[in-house]
């Protein structure tokens, strides 16, 4: 099977967020204000993304799922709070250790799969439109404060199990690449996809009580208007 541009750019991309994600680790930003300044324009340029450019593009989905598409938003955003819920409940019980490495593994397995497979359909629209989705998952990857995320880095991997999740987004990718996705059934993977993102980044991404810097979260949302406005132009 010949590959074309759109497919080499989704698997770049799905190999770039694996790569990422294999050595997350190893991000450790002490905490103080450098911490909260980069969380905080990342957090920035999330949001934008998500006002100006997700939500928007969702929206256009309802061609094709009509109301549906904000149920399947609801089951993307239901369904990573009540991840996190149970993380909140269990991470610190030694009795469920086992239990909660499997349901981790299949939670961040599941999530990266379904964002390889987006990203291969955002590759389809364009190079650009492929990136901005990337961009802020790899934000989100590197400095989140979710307890999800906390909990993810308080689960050791092995090394096969850290070697399958890193490789969980160019599966998604190939699994698109490989087979055409109805467009009902991309509408639905969009719809679904943005819900998780929508909790993501409003309820787990922005930094909460006094914690953050607001001059640099606005200097992201700044970065990013300015840029979508450039895009609009172009």
């Amino acid at each position: 099977m010949m590959l074309d541009i759109p497919a080499v750019v989704a698997l770049g991309l799905s190999l770039g967020l694996g790569i990422i994600h294999f050595f997350t680790e190893r991000i450790d930003i002490k905490e103080g204000k450098i911490r909260w300044r980069i969380i905080s324009l990342a957090a920035g340029i999330s949001i934008g993304y998500l006002f100006l450019h997700l939500l928007p593009e969702t929206y256009q989905e309802a061609e094709f799922l009509k109301h549906w598409v904000f149920v399947f938003l609801l089951a993307g955003f239901a369904l990573v709070h009540l991840a996190e819920k149970f993380a909140y409940k269990h991470a610190q019980s030694r009795k469920l250790v086992t239990e909660l490495k499997f349901i981790h593994f299949v939670i961040f397995f599941v999530y990266y799969f379904l964002v390889g497979m987006t990203i291969e359909d955002k590759a389809r629209i364009g190079i650009l439109e492929a990136a901005l989705f990337v961009i802020p998952i790899v934000l989100h990857s590197a400095f989140s404060t979710s307890s999800l995320t906390e909990m993810h880095g308080k689960v050791r991997e092995s090394l096969a199990v850290k070697i399958l999740m890193s490789a969980a987004p160019v599966l998604g990718s190939v699994l698109a690449i490989g087979v055409p996705i109805p467009p009902v059934a991309d509408s639905i993977l969009t719809s679904f996809i943005a819900g998780v993102l929508i909790f993501v980044f409003v309820k787990e991404f922005l930094p909460q009580g006094r914690k953050g810097e607001p001059a640099f979260f606005i200097i992201g949302l700044a970065v990013y208007t300015v840029f979508s406005l450039l895009l609009l132009l172009l």
